[in-house]
């Protein structure tokens, strides 16, 4: 009897003894499960934290095509546009073509001169969403050959497509006094002046238009509240006279020669325009 009892002792030790293995075992398991998921969760949280700072970084840094674009927008502002066209074959060799892109191409191939390239890109813009810049570019190569009245068609068409560019609107207005219309000119003219007050160029042209009409006193107000120097002023009145001279009467019995348009030739037009667009100016003058 007292070994059978000496036995079952032994055995209950033994039993307590693998039960308490296992739980010690059980809680280790535990523990280095939980420490596990413990790092995966800082893990993933560290890798969400860098995927936003990324995201962030991303959004303040801009693309590199916008990059280059702001280089070619940048280069013709400076009056660079041999340079501009050399970053635009770059940005389209990287990237295509750009509608944006081919906006500035075709004033680049303007302004160096190469105007029949000029006039097919201008072209090939009428038929896109850029098509008032391109019946606009149409316009300033017309005017850039005396050809008034055909400029003020483009330009007119270019209006039409969008009626709040004070640029055009000024170009407009600018080309009909050119082609001897005054009246024509009035209502570009005005909108340029009051959507753009501060435009030394548009007041510039609104006092051509002053003087053309007979209002001398309102145009030497322009003039002053532009600030116009005394070589702009000069060639403002050489303007106002040539127009006047082309709507006066003609003498002989071919009348209609009264009004024909100027060729142009002893004026250089590079943008539309008789003055430099940087002149200081004040509130328009009504």
């Amino acid at each position: 009897m007292d070994g059978r009892m000496e036995n079952r002792s032994r055995w209950g030790l033994v039993l307590t003894a693998l039960v308490i293995g296992a739980g010690l075992a059980g809680c280790q398991t535990n523990k280095a499960e939980s420490a596990w998921q413990l790092i995966q969760q800082q893990q993933q949280e560290q890798a969400l934290m860098r995927q936003q700072e990324d995201e962030a970084e991303n959004k303040r840094r801009p693309k590199e095509p916008e990059l280059m674009l702001s280089l070619i927008v940048e280069a013709q502002r400076q009056d660079r546009y041999f340079a501009s066209l050399a970053y635009i074959d770059g940005f389209q060799q990287k990237f295509g073509n750009d509608p944006r892109v081919a906006v500035l191409r075709a004033e680049a191939l303007r302004q160096t001169g190469q105007t029949a390239l000029s006039e097919a890109a201008y072209r090939a813009l009428t038929t896109t969403d850029q098509a008032a810049e391109g019946w606009h570019g149409l316009g300033l190569i017309a005017g850039g050959r005396g050809q008034f009245d055909q400029a003020a068609d483009y330009l007119g068409r270019a209006a039409r497509q969008s009626p709040m560019d004070a640029r055009i609107l000024g170009d407009l207005g600018y080309a009909r006094l050119r082609a001897g219309d005054p009246a024509g000119a009035r209502v570009p003219l005005g909108q340029a002046a009051e959507l753009t007050p501060d435009s030394g160029k548009v007041l510039a042209n609104l006092a051509v238009l002053l003087l053309v009409e007979g209002d001398a006193l309102r145009a030497q107000q322009v003039m002053a509240r532009a600030q116009l120097g005394e070589e702009a002023r000069g060639q403002v009145l050489r303007m106002a006279a040539e127009i006047r001279g082309q709507l006066a009467p003609a003498p002989s019995a071919s009348s209609a020669s009264a009004t024909r348009v100027s060729s142009g030739e002893q004026v250089v037009l590079p943008r539309m325009s008789p003055l430099m667009d940087g002149l200081g100016n004040g509130p328009i003058v009504r």
